[in-house]
């Protein structure tokens, strides 16, 4: 099974404006709690504080828009989306969402390790958390392992989109 980031919306989730070349746009990935599930909203940052949430932000991070037919930028772009997203689920640790965002954590530092963003220490682990280096950064990063269930999986791969290829 193939994980991949969809890149930015073309259009703001709250006002259908279509996104600019050069505008900045701030991802958000919530806990809609009356669904009970997770939602993406692309906005622009003037936007933010009008944009009702309908529950806790799991993650947040801001991208610029880039010219559409810029080659290798989208898969630059997808990656560096995936490694923020994957950062700002580590800054807004929300109780009330921990399973999801704990599946998110376990699948996006498996993608990242894929990609050699990130680099597992010590032995792999099959239950309790995984240490991770990134590479970069030289930060190191203790990983959920979690067992995904069909219905967290549901949960998840509505929430991104089109996550699964």
């Amino acid at each position: 099974m193939e994980w991949q980031f969809k890149t930015i919306a073309r259009k703001s989730t709250l006002s259908g404006e279509a996104f600019n070349p050069g505008d900045r746009v701030v991802c958000l990935i919530y806990k809609d709690d009356q669904a009970g599930e997770l939602g993406r909203a692309d906005l622009l940052p003037d936007e933010i504080d009008h944009f009702d949430l309908p529950g806790e932000v799991l993650g947040r991070w801001t991208r610029v828009v880039k010219e559409p037919d810029e080659d290798g930028v989208n898969a630059r772009e997808t990656m560096a989306s995936a490694e923020d997203f994957f950062f700002s689920l580590y800054e807004n640790d929300q109780p009330d969402a921990q399973e999801e965002s704990d599946a998110l954590k376990h699948l996006l530092s498996l993608m990242l390790e894929r990609k050699r963003v990130l680099r597992a220490l010590g032995d792999r682990q099959t239950s309790g958390e995984q240490r991770y280096l990134h590479v970069k950064s030289k930060r190191q990063l203790q990983v959920p392992i979690v067992d995904i269930s069909k219905e967290l999986m549901l949960k998840i791969e509505d929430t991104l989109g089109d996550l699964i290829l």
